[in-house]
């Protein structure tokens, strides 16, 4: 009897170094995290983590993220723990109900984002049978792969209520003075000079989509053209000439341009004869331009180029390039679109952005990042009033 109870005492020992389980482990029934007298079990977390990973298409077993899975965890639980905390400061400060109007109002703002989005997006479906419907379709197709709908967002944004309340009490004295305004003003100036100084591209690409910009570098200027437009399909097929593989089938573009060109050189004269006997530019540009984006509010100033811009086709931009000083105009200019004629309308004045031109969206930008950092610190020291534990050894 004692050796069959040494020896039972000996498996058990083996069993328990080796990290084998003898009786299964309920995770249910195990702690990864403590908030005050709160918890969260690996239960809790693992059902959260696997929808967390699923989102983003991937499960606890992807070989994408072996190396980072640890990590991964720990920031996510992380995550979990200042939720928690903040539900409890909600419940405490009375901050956790919704009521029906915040609720209507919410919905309401998405609604009006999808609308807004689908009228904007219409336009870039005006060939369409059903413009706004295709534009719907893309949006909801966008949303789908986000993992999200129009309605998830409508939840989303009205279970955010309580969080945005709680942000704004605890931010509502946070200010950032006007020696902060143009410190940050001095800075951004000065970065965008050495940034956009030695790269030109980056600089106008930075302008097109919409980034605030604090030094204009020299070198830019604006241009506009009358295009005389090739058809869409000759365009197309003038493309897939030069994009084939076979180098004898790419030879025959020219020669295939060309051909199109002939057609339309007549009428791309007279307009070049319109504007060279002092024709309003502007007018002709209205009237004979064939490029929608010389009609759109957009590029109301032109296009804004450099000398050397690879952005456009070779011909136009060296087209472009010989036209040294405002007011200039080119003759035709063959391109595979069709015949361009081109003026410099102005140049785009250099030196750094006048600090009144920014300084309202600035300062926003500094208040944003000033609430955040407090709120952040407020969430930490809420945790550290709670005495938050967690075993991230259990995860």
């Amino acid at each position: 009897m004692k050796k069959l109870v040494c020896l039972l005492a000996l498996v058990l020992a083996i069993a328990m170094l080796a990290g084998c389980s003898l009786v299964s482990v309920n995770p249910e029934k195990v702690i990864v995290a403590k908030v005050g007298d709160k918890t969260i079990t690996k239960a809790e977390f693992d059902t959260a983590f696997a929808e967390f990973l699923a989102g983003y298409g991937y499960t606890v077993d992807s070989e994408e993220l072996a190396d980072q899975i640890g990590e991964i965890k720990q920031n996510y639980i992380d995550l979990m723990v200042q939720d928690l905390v903040q539900t409890q400061k909600l419940v405490e400060l009375g901050l956790d109900q919704i009521s029906d109007e915040e609720k209507a109002a919410a919905e309401a703002e998405v609604d009006a984002w999808y609308q807004e989005s689908i009228a904007s997006l219409a336009e870039n479906y005006s060939s369409e049978e059903d413009p706004e419907a295709a534009a719907k379709e893309y949006i909801d197709s966008y949303l789908t792969s986000y993992g999200t709908t129009l309605e998830q967002m409508k939840s989303d944004e009205v279970n955010s209520i309580p969080l945005n309340k709680l942000f704004d009490q605890v931010t509502a004295d946070v200010t950032v003075s006007e020696d902060d305004v143009k410190a940050k003003y001095d800075e951004q100036v000065e970065t965008d000079k050495e940034l956009y100084s030695a790269d030109l591209a980056t600089f106008i690409s930075a302008r097109s989509y919409g980034t605030t910009i604090y030094y204009n570098p020299e070198g830019c200027f604006f241009v506009k053209h009358i295009l005389i437009a090739l058809p869409e399909e000759q365009q197309d097929e003038i493309y897939a000439l030069r994009s084939d593989d076979d180098d004898t089938v790419v030879a025959t573009a020219d020669a295939k341009r060309d051909e199109y060109l002939a057609a339309i050189a007549e009428k791309a004269q007279m307009v070049l004869d319109k504007v060279t006997a002092g024709g309003d530019f502007e007018l002709l540009l209205e009237e004979f331009g064939e490029d929608p984006g010389m009609k759109s509010d957009t590029y109301a100033d032109g296009y804004l180029t450099y000398v050397g811009n690879t952005n456009y086709m070779t011909e136009f931009t060296e087209a472009c390039d010989k036209l040294t000083a405002d007011g200039m105009t080119s003759g035709l200019v063959a391109t595979d679109y069709g015949y361009h004629i081109i003026r410099r309308v102005s140049t785009l004045a250099s030196g750094a952005v006048a600090y009144d031109e920014v300084k309202a969206e600035l300062e926003a930008s500094l208040l944003d990042t000033a609430k955040e950092d407090a709120y952040t610190a407020q969430v930490q020291a809420w945790q550290d009033e709670m005495g938050v534990e967690i075993f991230a050894d259990k995860l």
